[in-house]
C-alpha cells in the first residue's frame, strides 16, 4: 500500500487534477439556448433556434426571418440579414462565446454569455 501510495502522489503533483476535455468533447449544443450579445455600441438577446434559426431582440432588426446560426464544434457561426454580417466566434466555455464579426463596412469583436 505504501508503495502505491508513493506512485500516486508524484503523478497527482505532476499531473494535477484538471480535466483535458475540451468544449467539442462537451458536445455542448447551442440549440433552444438563450444568449446576451454585446459588444461596443450594442447589448441585446439572442436564441438559438431549431433549423438553425437565430431569434434577437436587436431593435433595428427588422427582417427578423434572414438570420441563422451553425456550429462546427467549439466553432460558432452566426450570419444576420442574409449574410450582409457574419460572426465568427469560439465557445471558451459553456456560458461564454467571443469572436469577431465582419460586414462589407466594418470588423469589430463580440462576446455572448448565456442566460438559459
Amino acid at each position: 500500500m505504501k508503495q502505491l501510495l508513493v506512485l500516486i502522489i508524484p503523478c497527482l503533483l505532476l499531473f494535477g487534477c484538471k480535466t483535458s476535455k475540451s468544449i467539442e468533447a462537451m458536445n455542448f449544443a447551442l440549440q433552444e439556448t438563450l444568449w446576451t450579445y454585446s459588444d461596443s455600441d450594442w447589448t441585446y438577446q439572442v436564441r438559438f433556434e431549431k433549423n438553425g434559426m437565430l431569434v434577437t431582440s436587436h431593435p433595428n432588426d427588422t427582417s427578423k426571418d434572414n438570420d441563422t446560426w451553425e456550429q462546427h464544434g467549439e466553432e460558432v457561426i452566426l450570419k444576420f440579414n442574409d449574410g450582409f454580417s457574419t460572426y465568427t466566434g469560439k465557445m471558451i466555455s459553456s456560458n461564454v462565446i467571443e469572436g469577431t464579426a465582419k460586414s462589407k463596412y466594418a470588423t469589430w469583436k463580440w462576446r455572448m454569455e448565456r442566460i438559459e
